[in-house]
């Protein structure tokens, strides 16, 4: 190389806003312009010292390797890019040219250009693409242009999922576009792709597509036409979407919407919906007929609700379903009193189930309403009937066996010995008439809500040693013992002592008479959580699985010989159980054949 081409390399060099440089078959560079030091930042003396592969982005080095091999091995020019690193640490895009002089086979001469700016605008472009593209996937939208000028037809991959064909690069027609259509849907493509191109109008329309597998689907096409500078039209940008699943389930949920409408007007119970997130209300044409309105008459909001039911009712049923929304019990079920548009009171039996998210928080609440007026009515005339009755039994009941006391109580050994049996069976029985008459009263007053508690705290240490000694001579004639720990004797509860008493005669009096004669009968309390259980246990011959259930029914005991021999109404446990329930407890029975049972009663601590 001559002087003057040096001197003309090193102006270039100096001079030059592109990056010159020459590097050797050796790794190094030998020469820098100027450019590398103001837009790389390193020095040109750190550049020439270190090996320039140590600058290129680690993902670029072996692809500039074999750059660098196809240069030394004769290839003359050769056009690549890779990235550079700068002083800053940020990486810079290089677009580069390197030639190889026959001269001189170890000097390699660059050309190299940043170009860093357009690289990041194509980057960010292809992740917009594939971003675009993965939205138009998981939406199934595919978006088309038409040039009106050319006939040209432009689709993203998506149309092609849509078509169920396979994405190429060959040019995509019209007719591609239209011939897939259903023979009547393409003909009325055609018309709205006409009318748009000549009028301007837009296009909105759903169409029977025929896939390339044959698959028939339903898709929407909509467009929207671009305009040139004189405001004619130049193209239609529009999209394609899938809609198959959508109308789909739109069917079927008209279906089911068609069938609950159905099952609306075929049963006699009116049905209400509260969104609890909106407290939106909603109710059925048949609650509002319950109450003699029409359907127009009430207004679906939570006052309409609040407007018709007692208010003593609506206080009650307030707290109730607080209490199913707070989740405290297993669903809201009460009979409430509505006033009718005519005047008359109707009894409704309200029952609902809480809908609840992921978390268990209620967000809905769905109920039925069910006209139990004429029940009501029937139930009152029942328990007046029973009311009636059973005073009238009381009266003469209690003379009878006054008398039949008085025989036995002064006369009795003056009556001649079978006078005597037939005193005693007549004592026997009006005895158990006037428990059949105090029983049926007690059960007509708790159907009726008319039997009064009297809650307050109980101590366990008195409470349950008074029930024991009220039963003692009882368990002498049965040659039974009561045994009682006093390891409840702190316990505390809330109740009614006078109902808890005659639940405890009850529960230890069956205890007694179904135990054998020898036998101990065990009183036990203890506590649970915010509980208290008391617990009689005796050891019979037990209950058979198949009475356990229906043990606390009406006129029910364990074996119907067991009423013969043992004497009872069969109401005793049955009306138990309403006594506890009505204290705020539950009555509950564990019992094996031929080794015993337990009664356990459990009530509210203090």
């Amino acid at each position: 190389m001559t002087s003057n081409e040096r001197n003309t390399l090193d102006v270039l060099f100096e001079h030059s806003h592109d990056l010159l440089c020459v590097s050797g078959t050796d790794g190094r560079f030998r020469k820098l312009s100027k450019s590398w030091s103001l837009q790389l930042g390193w020095s040109l003396d750190e550049l020439l010292s270190k090996p320039f592969m140590e600058f290129v982005h680690p993902e670029d080095r072996y692809a500039t390797t074999k750059v660098m091999e196809r240069l030394i091995q004769g290839k003359s020019i050769i056009d690549f890019e890779n990235r550079y690193l700068a002083k800053n640490g940020e990486y810079h895009w290089l677009q580069w040219r390197s030639h190889v002089e026959p001269q001189d086979p170890t000097a390699i001469f660059n050309i190299a250009r940043d170009t860093t700016e357009s690289k990041l605008r194509e980057i960010r472009a292809s992740n917009d693409i594939a971003l675009l593209e993965m939205a138009e996937q998981t939406a199934r939208v595919g978006h088309w242009r038409l040039d009106t000028t050319n006939g040209h037809l432009e689709w993203s991959n998506e149309v092609f999922n849509i078509y169920g064909r396979k994405a190429n690069k060959a040019s995509i027609t019209l007719d591609d576009f239209i011939d897939a259509f259903s023979a009547e849907h393409r003909k009325k493509l055609w018309v709205l792709i006409q009318n748009a191109v000549q009028n301007g109008t837009e296009i909105d329309t759903e169409l029977n597509l025929i896939r390339a597998d044959g698959v028939e689907r339903i898709v929407v096409v909509r467009a929207i036409c671009e305009r040139n500078e004189k405001n004619s039209v130049k193209g239609l940008f529009g999209i394609i979407q899938d809609v198959t699943q959508e109308r789909e389930h739109q069917s079927n949920l008209h279906s089911k919407e068609e069938l609950l409408s159905m099952a609306f007007r075929a049963t006699s119970d009116g049905i209400w919906d509260w969104d609890l997130r909106t407290d939106q209300m909603w109710y059925s044409p048949q609650w509002k007929k319950q109450l003699g309105y029409e359907e127009d008459e009430i207004i679906n909001r939570f006052d309409s609700w609040t407007d018709l039911i007692f208010e003593e009712d609506r206080i009650k049923a307030m707290d109730a379903m607080e209490a199913h929304i707070r989740d405290e019990t297993d669903r809201y079920e009460m009979v409430q009193r509505y006033r009718h548009k005519d005047g008359h009171t109707v009894f409704i039996l309200t029952r609902a189930f809480a809908i609840r998210d992921k978390i268990g928080r209620a967000i809905r609440m769905v109920g039925a309403h069910t006209d139990v007026t004429e029940l009501k009515h029937l139930e009152q005339a029942k328990s007046e009937f029973t009311s009636i009755v059973s005073h009238e039994l009381r009266t003469p009941l209690t003379a009878i066996h006054g008398a039949i006391g008085l025989l036995l109580g002064h006369y009795n050994d003056a009556l001649p010995e079978q006078v005597q049996s037939l005193i005693k069976i007549a004592n026997n029985n009006s005895e158990r008439l006037i428990l059949l008459v105090n029983d049926i009263l007690d059960m007509e007053k708790l159907q009726s809500g008319r039997m009064d508690f009297d809650l307050h705290e109980i101590l366990l240490g008195e409470f349950l040693p008074q029930a024991i000694e009220n039963h003692i001579s009882y368990a002498k004639k049965y040659n039974v013992t009561l045994s009682y720990d006093h390891a409840g004797d702190d316990l505390a509860i809330n109740g009614d002592s006078n109902r808890l008493m005659q639940v405890m005669s009850n529960l230890l009096s069956n205890a007694i008479k179904f135990s054998a004669e020898g036998e101990q009968v065990e009183i036990r309390a203890g506590s649970h959580d915010k509980k208290i259980t008391i617990s009689i246990i005796d050891t019979g011959n037990g209950i058979a699985p198949d009475m356990r259930e229906k043990i606390f029914d009406k006129f029910i005991q364990a074996d119907s010989s067991d009423q013969r021999t043992m004497g009872g109404t069969g109401l005793g446990l049955t009306i138990s159980k309403a006594m506890v329930e009505n204290m705020g407890g539950t009555i509950s029975l564990i019992s094996q054949l031929g080794e015993g049972s337990t009664f356990t009663v459990t009530l509210p601590r203090v």
